[in-house]
This record gives structure tokens, C-alpha cells and sequence, in this order.
């Protein structure tokens, strides 16, 4: 089971990774919002600056914006869609973003006046901000080769320096690879020299140069993937939850077999201490319980003065701990004495007169009462060692 498991985890999610594209294929604007603009606003003007902007219709290009929140200006960039191959598209499709690598400069959490030059492959660009927002108020780009000489690197790092004047000097940093660290299922972080810029999955749409209906798809694909992936899960651990279950009730109806075959040996021996447990039970009751009646009149009866002219004519013990009393005798005072000293007895709990209880005829008196016994009064003495 424990292989099973193992199987039915996730895939490991797909490493981040961005694609960044020469800065010099592109051509950059700033340009000014009008009014408090929504994001689909935003959309809408930028698609309209580009169309002004560009001889290409936008369909036709590979474009994409920077606008961070509050923002009165956006950062444009767009390059024709021709100027890449079809293995450049090709390699673009697994990617969580493609963009020119100066947009990893851009933060839109930081807001300040400073400069920086980026150095590529093929290329330099230069970005200052003027700190009125974390849009850059000057980006300009220069191609280079490769494997051009040092003395012309510095011609085009002076050309872009002097673009950026009124600014401080810029800091130089190098294009970062095309990957990025993972933030999650939320977006990209890159890190440029001692700066990290962090992009959630918004901002990624907006500055990704891809064709944004095909993206929207491939995200929503993928999402639908990720869905299927965790029904498909969630169904074979209630699979193999079923399976546990099934095992645990077959060994638990092992282990009830077992307990009715141990019962079923132990009958005879569980009869036979019942048997003895009634027998022990019916000797008390011999010994105590059919005894009290005969302690009761005992009791009773001492209180009878030796020669007492008290009768007993018949007794009667109603239940347990209760016995009545018929007597006569033919000194109608010694009635009264009698009572009084049975009720002043410590085992009597009470004493009531029957009937009419005395009734003298002929001389002779006769009388009828009722004696209840209190229980622990009755109990045998322990037996002395």
C-alpha cells in the first residue's frame, strides 16, 4: 500500500522559468494615462498608443506594459513579431514569462530617483527614474555584438550615459539568465545584482510580450490540468481509503469470530459458576433471611416479664423485616408496659396497633399491633475468631 501511496502523489510542479529576450528588439514608450484609468483601461489606451506608435497592426506584434498601482503613466513595449523565429516561439511555450530582460529591473514597489545600466550578450540599456513613480522616465537600448571590442562597448556605454543625464551616475549590473525563482502558484521573483524584483501572476500577464488571448488559454489550461490532476488524487485516496476500511472491518469480523469461539469454549465453565453462585445464594437465604422471622419474635418476646400474664396467640411475619403480632392477656395494663418497651427498643423502627386493637371481653383483653424492624438491626453478628 505504501508504494501505492507513492504513486499517487503529484508531479512535482514545473520549474519558474523566464524567458528573457534582447532589449534591443524592442522599442519603448512612456506614455501618459488620461484620467484615473482601470486596469482595462489601461489595456484599451495602451493598445491605442501602440497602434499610433507602431507601422504594424498590434496583432502583428509582440508587445507588452508596465504599470505599477496608482501609476498616471505606463511603460510600453512592443517589437514586430517577425523578428523571432518560429524556434523562438517554439521555446516560448513552456515558459511562465517572456519579456525583455530590462523588465527584470523593474520594481514596482520602489519608488526613486537612481539610474542603472544593464549589460547583456548583445546589447546595453540604460533606465532612469526620475522617483515620481516606479515607472522609468528614460529607457533607452543599444545592440551590440557579442564579440564586439572593449573600445566599442565604451562608445555605446558613453552614448547611453549621456542619455541619462540630470541623473546620478548609474549603477552597472549584468542581465540575469533566462530563469527566475518560484514565488508559488503566484508569480516570478528575479534577481539582478543585489536587487530582487517580484512580479504575482497580474502583473506577469501584463508584461509578457506573448499573444495575450493564447496566454490567458495556456493558463487556463493549466489550471484545468491542475484540477483534473487533484480529482484524479482525491478519488484514488478515497480508493484506497475504501480499501483500508474493507481490511479493517474483515479483520475486525476475524477478531469477533475469535471472541464468540472463546465464548462459546467458556459456556460450560461460566454455567458452572452460575450454578454455584445460585446454590452459595439460596444457603444464605437458608442461613439468614428464612432465620429472621424466629430473631424478630425473639426480640419481641424478651420484653415479656418472666411470669407475664402476655400471651402470644399468633405471629405472623408479613415480609423481610416486618411482623405482626396477636396476643391476649387478662391484666389489661401489662398492654400498655409491653408497647412501651418494644418501641423503646433500638431494633424496632416502629409499632402500630391493628384493628381495634385492645378489646376486653369476659375478663380477658386482647390485642393486635405491628412491629417493623430496622434492616441493619437484623444482620448477623460477625463470627468471633
Amino acid at each position: 500500500m505504501r508504494e501505492t501511496l507513492k504513486k499517487l502523489r503529484p508531479p512535482p510542479p514545473h520549474p519558474k522559468r523566464a524567458v528573457l529576450l534582447a532589449d534591443h528588439a524592442f522599442f519603448v514608450r512612456v506614455v501618459p494615462l488620461s484620467g484615473a484609468a482601470t486596469p482595462a483601461d489601461v489595456v484599451a489606451q495602451v493598445e491605442l498608443a501602440l497602434e499610433s506608435l507602431s507601422p504594424f497592426p498590434v496583432a502583428q506584434l509582440c508587445h507588452g506594459f508596465f504599470h505599477p498601482p496608482g501609476a498616471d503613466r505606463v511603460l510600453v513595449y512592443a517589437a514586430y513579431r517577425r523578428r523571432f523565429t518560429v524556434d523562438d516561439a517554439a521555446s516560448w511555450a513552456e515558459a511562465d514569462a517572456v519579456v525583455p530582460a530590462f523588465v527584470t529591473l523593474l520594481d514596482p514597489a520602489r519608488v526613486e530617483r537612481r539610474a542603472l545600466l544593464l549589460e547583456g550578450t548583445d546589447f546595453l540599456t540604460a533606465l532612469g527614474w526620475d522617483g515620481r513613480d516606479a515607472v522609468p522616465a528614460v529607457v533607452a537600448t543599444r545592440q551590440i555584438a557579442p564579440d564586439a571590442p572593449a573600445e566599442e562597448r565604451a562608445v555605446a556605454r558613453a552614448e547611453l550615459v549621456a542619455q541619462l543625464k540630470g541623473f546620478s551616475p548609474p549603477t552597472e549590473v549584468t542581465a540575469p539568465a533566462d530563469t527566475a525563482s518560484s514565488l508559488g502558484e503566484e508569480g516570478l521573483a528575479f534577481r539582478t545584482g543585489d536587487q530582487t524584483v517580484r512580479f504575482n501572476a497580474a502583473q506577469l500577464d501584463a508584461l509578457d510580450v506573448r499573444n495575450k488571448d493564447e496566454l490567458a488559454g495556456r493558463r487556463k489550461l493549466r489550471a484545468r490540468n491542475l484540477i483534473l490532476w487533484r480529482a484524479f488524487a482525491g478519488c484514488a485516496a478515497a480508493l484506497v481509503l475504501a480499501a483500508a476500511l474493507e481490511l479493517g472491518l474483515a479483520g475486525v469480523r476475524l477478531w469477533q469470530h475469535s471472541r464468540d469461539a472463546i465464548t462459546t469454549a467458556q459456556a460450560p465453565v461460566a454455567l458452572e459458576i452460575e450454578t454455584k453462585q445460585k446454590l452459595a445464594d439460596r444457603i444464605e437465604e437458608l442461613s439468614t433471611r428464612r432465620l429472621l422471622p424466629i430473631r424478630m419474635l425473639e426480640i419481641v418476646n424478651e420484653k415479656r416479664a418472666k411470669g407475664s400474664p402476655i400471651f402470644f396467640t399468633r405471629v405472623v411475619a408479613r415480609d423481610l423485616y416486618t411482623l405482626i403480632i396477636d396476643g391476649r392477656t387478662t391484666i389489661t395494663p401489662e398492654v400498655a408496659n409491653y408497647e412501651a418497651a418494644v418501641r423503646a427498643l433500638p431494633e424496632v423502627e416502629s409499632m402500630e396497633p391493628r384493628g381495634g386493637n385492645l378489646q376486653s371481653r369476659g375478663g380477658t383483653a386482647t390485642f393486635s399491633y405491628t412491629i417493623k424492624f430496622k434492616a441493619e438491626a437484623l444482620r448477623a453478628p460477625a463470627p468471633s475468631s
